[in-house]
């Protein structure tokens, strides 16, 4: 019951700072909003930005309030505006723990909704993708967030080709490693590219490296400095409270999930469980669970990626 007070806490916080981004990405659209009255407070804009714009008056909550509807150019000078304010943000601040830990949660939650959706788009499954026992989490995609963001800050006004290679480079060493890791630990596969003409090893194939090499390049260009931006400092003690204890439960998941995995691989060898905790583990995620939990994991011995 805590563990699902928990993930529903999690799931409810990400979806809090996605709706809160939606929000302020419509006011600077709008010429609204906290951002927008920065700028004006900072000068980076000046109240001229209004002067040819279209006043509609609303009413909420029985009050009435005149909003601003701007033109094409209006809204370029703003963005504009407000890039240079990103920009400088970032200059200031350099990802930390706080941003860290964020970035992870948000990039396996959407990871794994992406995953589950071209999946079934593209095969028609509709299948359990997660890769934790506890929560919609997929830490390959959080991984992967993490790494690319602690190796391409520095590098993200550097030139394209030299972002693709490296995170090309940086996705297939993941791929590799995650891949090993679960074959050799946890007696399980989740993905093969030996049936692929230009495969290199079982889990690393050119047309991935393409494909991580091009997200890097998206990540490094547009997606990480808006979603640092977005995520900001801490700006009350509450912040840093929530996401230390969120850190600490996916620690914690990390941990009951390799557990999980090598007690299943150790029953599968016939060995029985050698103190209390490993009893706990085969008593509450025994095989069935693990089957059940992570439809996308292969464990039988019998069945072997295929080549061709």
């Amino acid at each position: 019951m805590l563990f699902t007070i928990s993930i529903a806490i999690v799931a409810l916080f990400l979806i809090m700072r996605l709706i809160r981004g939606a929000v302020s990405w419509y006011q600077d659209w709008r010429g609204s909003g906290k951002a927008f009255k920065r700028m004006l407070k900072q000068g980076r804009i000046d109240a001229g930005v209004y002067e040819d714009a279209i006043w509609t008056e609303t009413e909420r909550f029985g009050r009435h309030k005149l909003r601003p509807k701007i033109s094409k150019e209006q809204r370029r000078v703003i963005r504009a505006a407000r890039i240079e304010l990103r920009n400088d943000f970032l200059n200031d601040h350099r990802p930390g723990f706080y941003q860290y830990i964020l970035l992870f949660l948000i990039a396996s939650v959407l990871g794994l909704l992406l995953e589950t959706v071209w999946m079934y788009v593209l095969y028609g499954v509709l299948e359990s993708r997660v890769g934790l026992v506890w929560g919609p989490f997929s830490p390959l995609y959080g991984c992967g967030a993490v790494l690319l963001t602690v190796v391409l800050w520095r590098l993200r006004d550097q030139p394209a080709w030299m972002i693709f290679l490296i995170s090309a480079a940086l996705g297939g060493l993941l791929e590799q490693i995650a891949g090993w890791s679960m074959q050799t630990v946890m007696h399980a596969w989740s993905w093969s590219y030996l049936h692929f003409p230009d495969h290199i090893t079982q889990w690393v194939a050119w047309r991935f490296l393409i494909a991580w090499g091009l997200l890097g390049i998206v990540w490094c260009k547009a997606i990480m400095p808006e979603l640092l931006y977005r995520i900001g400092e801490p700006t009350r003690r509450r912040q840093v409270v929530l996401v230390t204890l969120l850190s600490i439960f996916i620690a914690l998941d990390i941990v009951m999930t390799v557990m999980c995995f090598y007690r299943s691989g150790k029953r599968q060898e016939g060995v029985p469980p050698q103190n209390v905790f490993e009893e706990y583990i085969d008593r509450h995620f025994d095989d069935r669970f693990i089957e059940d939990t992570f439809e996308n994991l292969n464990f039988s011995r019998d069945k072997q990626p295929r080549t061709s």
